[in-house]
């Protein structure tokens, strides 16, 4: 069997192309595999998690945030991981982000220069660095959340005070029971406090 003419530009191979696959329009091919029959608790999560990481609405909270990086996306992407994580090691930030060590530094730097965040040694192991925000940098992550916030509140104005806490309560059954079963991958992951809250949430003005 002949192989095709070499990609002169990277060396490789270049393969044969490959003809579009035609499909029928057929009702049963159009549906979703999740959610086809309506919005069930699978659909319901995956909706806002594709909505809370898309880039439009990234971009609506950094414009509305007021984000002193004007489009620096992973900038804000690192604020934002720091609001809810705390100091935080700079291999776990830049997991988070979805970047590598070497561009999260260069980030990193942005964010110094800009008064945003600062270094600090690891009190658990001295020999270790964590990035956290500094007091600007907190008023600036505040500004994030109130954002996000915002949106929020006007999803939950109708609902009691006794739906919000049993939704809470469920919300967090639900992470715990599947961090429980992936073997503390979310918490990883995430690494936000695991402790019991003191306070509920609610993202209502003076909430």
């Amino acid at each position: 069997m002949e192989s095709g003419p070499p990609d002169r530009e990277n060396g490789r191979m270049s393969r044969p192309p490959v003809d579009a696959v035609l499909l029928d329009s057929d009702p049963e091919l159009r549906r979703a595999v999740v959610g086809g029959d309506g919005l069930d608790a699978r659909a319901a999560m995956q909706a806002i998690v594709t909505w809370a990481a898309s880039g439009s609405r990234r971009e609506d909270l950094l414009r509305r945030s007021r984000f002193p990086l004007e489009g620096d996306m992973l900038a804000f992407l690192v604020v934002n991981q720091l609001a809810y994580r705390g100091a935080t090691r700079p291999t776990e930030l830049a997991d988070a982000v979805h970047t590598g060590r070497s561009n999260l530094s260069k980030v990193v730097r942005r964010l110094e220069e800009a008064g945003l965040v600062g270094r600090m040694v690891n009190p658990d192991d001295g020999r270790e660095t964590m990035i956290a925000l500094t007091r600007d940098g907190r008023a600036v992550a505040a500004r994030i959340v109130a954002a996000s916030e915002e949106d929020f509140a006007g999803a939950l104005a109708e609902w009691s005070v006794a739906e919000r806490e049993r939704f809470e309560d469920l919300l967090i059954r639900l992470v715990r029971d599947l961090d429980h079963r992936v073997e503390g991958e979310i918490q990883r992951v995430a690494g936000v406090p695991w402790q019991e809250s003191s306070s509920r949430w609610d993202p209502r003005p003076g909430g």
